[in-house]
């Protein structure tokens, strides 16, 4: 017997060779998934037990942490009973996003959950799996759904009414034995009332507090009950707490620039009452600024950018502080890359 001692070899390279294109296409997908799933604070939601026709949404919220910019191409749910969307599909360096996700609990009830799968093309090829789920309740009914308070200037108070009934038939004696939020500056009162069928209804009075700091408040409120199971249900609550000094834009897109290069914006500060800038801060070196002078209810600051010599992406933020009471300041988010 004689062996073909080349035709081994080119067997072995053959084999060798089909052996790495298997393990490239398994190990490259999976590093893309680990890539796409490390941009989301997190992957999982339970909304708990909430009653039908409630507004509850949930934003799983993204960073692109890359050098590259990363386009969300769809999001799509295995459930009709989730409908996701996404709040910005092209997410340059340091940009943030979010996919929302809201259960529908006009339709659906029940426990329900889903899978939304959030499909990545660029830079390459990636999907990231977000679940969800929730017990939609009919026999509870909140009137309305949620308590939205819209804008409140900062540093006064709201109060919004929302009526609770039971309407199933399985406890005549139902009540509600407790109001709970890790939220401290909302407030409830509960004022427990008689249907013209001797069931107890409440007028719950929800009350956002003075102390509510400035920015987006997207909380809920804990009603317990004295049923023995799904005792909890949820109410969402919303606003939009107005500071008393504003910015914009309050984020910055540099893009990418080449060393050596400027780029100028502008900031635009605004106040109810007259105020003057008192200081403009930020660590990088390679921004200046030029503070404007007076007392008046809205200022512009020019803002220019030398890119110098250093290269790489980048994420700094501008300080602009007033003289209003407390020193109030605002924010400005400035991302960008500098290549060569």
């Amino acid at each position: 017997m004689h062996f073909d001692f080349r035709a081994q070899d080119v067997l072995k390279r053959t084999v060798l060779f089909f052996l790495c294109l298997s393990t490239l296409a398994l190990t490259k997908p999976a590093a893309a998934q680990e890539w796409a799933r490390k941009m989301f604070e997190n992957t999982s939601h339970d909304f708990g037990v909430v009653p039908r026709g409630a507004k509850s949404e949930f934003e799983f919220k993204l960073t692109n942490t890359y050098k590259e910019n990363v386009h969300i191409a769809s999001a799509r749910s295995s459930c009709a009973c989730t409908s996701p969307k996404i709040s910005k599909a092209d997410l340059k360096t340091y940009e943030e996003g979010a996919i929302v996700a809201e259960l529908n609990t006009q339709s659906f009830v029940g426990q329900r959950s889903a899978v939304i799968t959030v499909v990545i093309d660029r830079p390459f090829y990636a999907e990231v799996q977000l679940l969800v789920k929730g017990n939609i309740r009919s026999d509870i009914v909140m009137e309305p759904g949620e308590v939205r308070f819209g804008d409140v200037e900062f540093g006064s108070s709201k109060s919004a009414d929302v009526k609770v009934s039971y309407q199933g038939s399985g406890n005549r004696d139902w009540q509600i034995t407790d109001v709970r939020s890790t939220n401290q500056n909302l407030s409830v009162k509960l004022d427990p009332l008689k249907d013209p069928n001797g069931r107890t209804i409440y007028n719950m009075t929800v009350r956002l507090k003075e102390s509510a700091p400035a920015g987006e408040l997207n909380d809920e409120i804990q009603i317990v009950t004295n049923e023995r199971q799904f005792n909890q249900v949820t109410l969402p609550v919303r606003a939009a707490v107005v500071p008393p000094l504003s910015i914009a834009p309050q984020s910055i897109e540099i893009g990418t620039l080449k060393t050596g290069a400027k780029a100028n914006y502008r900031l635009v500060i605004k106040a109810k009452t007259p105020f003057g800038i008192s200081k403009v801060d930020c660590e990088d070196e390679r921004f200046h600024f030029e503070i404007p002078e007076g007392i008046k209810p809205v200022h512009i600051i020019p803002v220019i950018f030398d890119a110098g010599a250093g290269t790489g992406a980048f994420k700094r933020i501008i300080t602009v502080t007033s003289t209003l009471a407390d020193g109030a300041s605002v924010e400005a988010i400035v991302t960008g890359n500098i290549t060569e």
